[in-house]
């Protein structure tokens, strides 16, 4: 946004109405931009979720037309409060402001960049608004601005582990799997999702995601198991356990998978139920008792 006297848009149309040549209403044109005009902000760096263990690095990129007026100052601001001012013209060339919150603990700003670290607040899921703005020399002072919000949280370093994930399954068989979080914090909601829709749920069933205690950082992960009997008739079944943390705006890391359906019996259907083993049991005991009865009848004949 660039913000530029009324006054100057009014001498300016003024101009254009008077019965002056062209040449002399170019020329005040000209006169006039490089009062009213500012610097332009080409990027503002602010980290969309901050680690209140570490201090967030703020930059502020900006640069000048060529008939641009000097730069007088860039100004940061979190919320309504100004923190920092770094003002070339003047010695010490940086100030910091006290405010209820940490401040600015570190600087290095130049005619196009100038970068501050900020220490945070320990408070998670806290929304932070953070300014940078750029104004350039009189009389009038012209500026720019631009702003962005941090959420201070300790987000999700990797993507969520599912675990027991078996080579193949049968029709009708019975699962278990479980998906994992690495800590953090506030800690992340799971959601499964099987062949694209998410885990059927009763209505009581608010929340299956289960939360670790706190660790030596105060970072807590998550956990939550999926129970299903394998119902599809597709040859495969797409599997995604899907992390959120509850913060804004949401943060959500997801890891996907999948599972073979086989078209035949294999062993996996019999043990999974126990069948297999006792069936199995079973011929054994049926075997041995008919090799026992053909043995006593070949003796019983020899002797004879």
């Amino acid at each position: 946004m660039c913000v530029c006297s009324s006054h100057l848009v009014e001498v300016k149309q003024n101009v254009t109405r008077g019965g002056r040549d062209s040449k002399f209403r170019d020329d005040t044109f000209h006169i006039l931009y490089l009062i009213a005009t500012a610097h332009n902000i080409t990027f503002l760096d602010v980290p969309r979720y901050g680690d209140p263990a570490r201090e967030a690095n703020l930059v502020c990129h900006y640069v000048n037309a060529k008939d641009d007026p000097p730069l007088h100052s860039v100004k940061w601001y979190r919320g309504s409060d100004e923190i920092f001012r770094f003002t070339p013209g003047t010695h010490p060339q940086t100030r910091t402001f006290n405010t209820t919150m940490p401040g600015v603990t570190k600087s290095s700003c130049s005619s196009h960049i100038c970068a501050i670290n900020v220490v945070l607040p320990k408070s998670y899921n806290t929304r932070l608004t953070f300014t940078c703005e750029v104004s350039t020399e009189g009389p009038r002072f012209a500026f720019v601005k631009e702003t962005k919000n941090l959420t201070v949280a300790v987000t999700l370093k990797e993507d969520p582990v599912i675990s027991e994930i078996p080579g193949s399954v049968q029709l009708g068989e019975d699962l278990l799997l479980n998906c994992t979080t690495s800590p953090a914090m506030p800690p992340a909601n799971i959601v499964w999702y099987i062949d694209g829709r998410p885990e059927r749920t009763e209505p009581w069933m608010v929340n299956n995601t289960q939360v670790s205690a706190a660790n030596e950082f105060g970072l807590r992960s998550s956990w939550r198991a999926l129970r299903l009997r394998v119902a599809t008739t597709n040859s495969h079944m797409a599997l995604r356990c899907e992390a959120t943390q509850p913060t804004w705006p949401p943060y959500v890391r997801s890891t996907n998978t999948t599972i073979v359906v086989a078209r035949s019996p294999h062993l996996s259907m019999f043990t999974a139920s126990g069948s297999y083993i006792h069936h199995q049991a079973g011929i054994l005991v049926v075997a041995a008792c008919v090799i026992v009865h053909m043995l006593a009848k070949l003796s019983a004949f020899i002797r004879v």
